[in-house]
């Protein structure tokens, strides 16, 4: 049954995204996603059986955020949550990277984060309601070799979402981060598929004290719990879905 409650999942199409959108459904709000092509768009409303709304958006693009959250408001209605989980990475060594891919994690991973917020938060404060949930990374908090740009872009998150968390607050407004480990999803499965790149991976896998990796539901039953009103007072956090990898 509808609870009224509407959420904008980014990076919603596969992955922890569209765990994360398979499990509001189940819990009776009603559905968002934006992902980068049409077609995966496509495919995931299709998973979910046509119930929920999809956009392709670039969430680097500034002007097509806002674009896209206009044609949004307009067709599906105000939210009450917003879930940032759109990201990109790849493994590798910092020294072998080049200033392109840096541009493009940058600006999906930290800029997307800021221009989504900006579009979405400014009707939220008007409604004096509202939860934001960004999907950050325990390379955000600790640092990891292989990822130093990502890990940068991340614990810009990190810092960007406690920041906004203290402004909001005063008009209940909660923000918070889930902040995986090792995630069975696309993206790792491209990595892995690097001789380089897997022995990263492997390196990471035997320090996590529960010995495996997490599958997208999991980080979705955390990015879920902190954006319902079972975790009303909860802002400013970061909870980490790591099998114990980082503890801080």
């Amino acid at each position: 049954m509808a609870n009224g409650k509407r959420v904008l999942i980014t990076g919603g199409a596969q992955g922890i995204g569209l765990a994360t959108a398979e499990l509001f459904l189940e819990r009776g709000y009603e559905v968002a996603i934006w992902a980068l092509h049409e077609d995966s768009v496509n495919k995931a409303v299709s998973a979910l059986n046509g119930r929920v709304f999809g956009q392709a958006v670039d969430v680097g693009n500034e002007e097509r955020v806002r674009q896209a959250y206009a044609e949004l408001t307009s067709s599906f209605g105000p939210l009450s949550i917003l879930v940032n989980n759109a990201g990109y990475t790849l493994t590798s060594r910092f020294l072998d990277e080049e200033s392109s891919y840096w541009r493009r994690v940058v600006d999906t991973n930290l800029w997307g984060v800021i221009y989504t917020t900006h579009a979405v938060l400014r009707d939220m404060v008007a409604a004096e309601t509202g939860s934001i949930v960004n999907v950050v990374s325990d390379a955000g908090r600790v640092g990891m070799a292989g990822e130093a740009v990502y890990a940068a872009s991340k614990g810009g998150v990190v810092a960007f979402s406690k920041s906004i968390a203290q402004e909001v607050a005063r008009h209940h407004i909660r923000v918070n981060c889930v902040s995986p480990g090792p995630t069975r999803t696309r993206i790792l499965e491209m990595n892995s598929e690097a001789e380089d790149a897997q022995k990263l991976i492997d390196k990471m896998i035997r320090r996590i004290p529960l010995r495996q990796i997490a599958e997208p539901r999991d980080v979705a039953e955390a990015v879920v719990f902190l954006a319902s009103d079972a975790a009303a007072q909860i802002t400013g956090q970061v909870l980490s879905v790591s099998g114990g990898l980082t503890m801080v």
